[in-house]
């Protein structure tokens, strides 16, 4: 009876010690792949390549699709990064392509990232990393995709500015061009009015607009404003940046 209470007690002991173990360190790693890892393409940015051994194409589509569609997040993770930290900006290794390899695992899990080429700092390729980390697939067959971004602050640059004071409200317009790679749902718009003196701004508007942007698109904005500022006598200076929800936040 005492020889039986004593396996019983291993038992529980071994039991509590696997639990807190497994507590400790988290759930266990994706299943590696089997696949060979393929050579990188070129690192075109805007592409993702899919491959895989007999690869069906509904497969590649479904991975090409849910790469893409976190583009919003790695777009915000960006912008998040660089505006953390001041001293960020203007600095070279905050602009450039970044290539990824992303293995996608039989259970649709996200089994392994690793950089491919980089022209950016480390401290983004983590950033990146970690939201491609979250990405999931239905199971399916084994695949390799290289993603391929292009980082730039500036992604949006205003091409000219001019003015339709006869419309109902005023409005400042803004030709913009999309110099990314990134699709922009919405842009934020920021017009500061100066006066014949342009000694200190007389009134700044922020504005969110619901402009959608493919890269390489030019749209001309339409941003109102008061109609007591609505003269020549007056100028505008315009800046636009991305303005981005990520999908998870939605």
């Amino acid at each position: 009876m005492t020889q039986s209470l004593r396996r019983v007690g291993w038992v529980g002991t071994l039991w509590l010690v696997g639990c807190a173990t497994a507590n400790l360190f988290g759930p266990p790693p994706p299943t590696p792949l089997s696949l060979k890892i393929p050579a990188p393409p070129e690192p075109v940015p805007g592409t993702i390549r899919v491959y895989g051994h007999d690869l069906p194409e509904a497969r590649a589509r479904e991975i090409r699709e849910g790469l893409r569609g976190v583009e919003p997040d790695v777009l915000a993770a960006y912008q998040t990064y660089v505006a953390s930290d001041v001293s960020h900006k203007g600095y070279a290794p905050l602009e450039g392509r970044l290539q990824l390899r992303v293995g996608i695992n039989a259970e649709g899990k996200v089994a392994s990232i690793a950089t491919a080429y980089s022209e950016v700092g480390n401290g983004l390729v983590g950033e990146v990393y970690r939201v491609l980390d979250g990405v999931s697939f239905a199971a399916g067959p084994e695949a390799w995709a290289y993603d391929t971004f292009r980082f730039q602050p500036n992604a949006l640059e205003v091409l000219k500015i001019d003015t339709d004071f006869a419309a109902e409200p005023p409005v400042v317009l803004a030709l913009v061009e999309n110099r990314s790679m990134f699709h922009m749902p919405a842009v934020s718009a920021t017009v500061t009015v100066f006066g014949p003196e342009k000694a200190k701004p007389l009134r700044v508007y922020r504005r969110r607009l619901h402009d959608g942007f493919d890269p390489g698109d030019r749209h001309e904005l339409r941003i109102p404003i008061d109609g007591q500022w609505a003269t020549i006598r007056n100028s505008f200076f315009v800046v636009v940046d991305p303005s981005i929800k990520s999908k998870a936040k939605e």
